[in-house]
């Protein structure tokens, strides 16, 4: 059976979900279902941002779980998350970071910003903190796509990326071409 390139990458993205859900199985029990399905998309998501290939394989790449006032859910998502270890040849940095505090750091370049919370009238300044950081924006929470966070997922019948194109692009940031056609976007 010979696929062509959509399909492999498809069948690359199906592959890694199915390994990432089993990896985080412990985590599962006390996290809500939709945090776990966007803790397993997350790298996934980060892999597909085209500003990695500019930045030294030695730089980690860092990414913030967001919490506005429970801590515990996202140190359970990012003691799952650890375990990948590294993205496209990266190590990864995983700093769990109150939402307030978030808003007043000075991210790296191609920074990822995971929502472990719903943020509701916080969720303005997020958005626009991370376009002008030029940080991937990333939230598992139904609706925050269309108000302007820049990926997140859709249920269907199968789990699919969902993009703000407009978010990425005031944010400055590019996908891989591939992970466009796979993904639900929001125009």
């Amino acid at each position: 059976m010979k696929l062509n390139l959509p399909g492999k990458i498809g069948l690359v993205l199906l592959l890694y979900l199915a390994a990432a859900t089993g990896l985080t199985s412990q985590a599962a029990d006390t996290v809500p279902t939709r945090l776990q399905i966007g803790i397993n998309l997350l790298p996934a998501v980060i892999a597909a941002n085209n500003g990695l290939a500019t930045i030294d394989a030695s730089k980690k790449i860092q990414i913030y779980l967001l919490y506005r006032d429970n801590s515990h859910q996202v140190e359970l998502l990012r003691q799952s998350l650890g375990r990948i270890g590294k993205i496209r040849k990266h190590h990864i940095d995983i700093q769990v970071i109150k939402l307030e505090d978030m808003l007043e750091l000075d991210p790296e370049p191609f920074s990822t910003l995971f929502i472990g919370e719903a943020l509701d009238a916080r969720l303005p300044d997020l958005i626009r903190f991370s376009q002008e950081q030029r940080a991937l924006l990333f939230s598992p929470f139904k609706g925050d796509v269309k108000r302007g966070v820049a990926t997140g997922f859709r249920v269907t019948n199968r789990v699919l990326p969902l993009i703000n194109m407009e978010s990425l692009k005031l944010s400055k940031i590019q996908l891989k071409a591939f992970f466009l056609r796979i993904a639900v976007k929001h125009e």
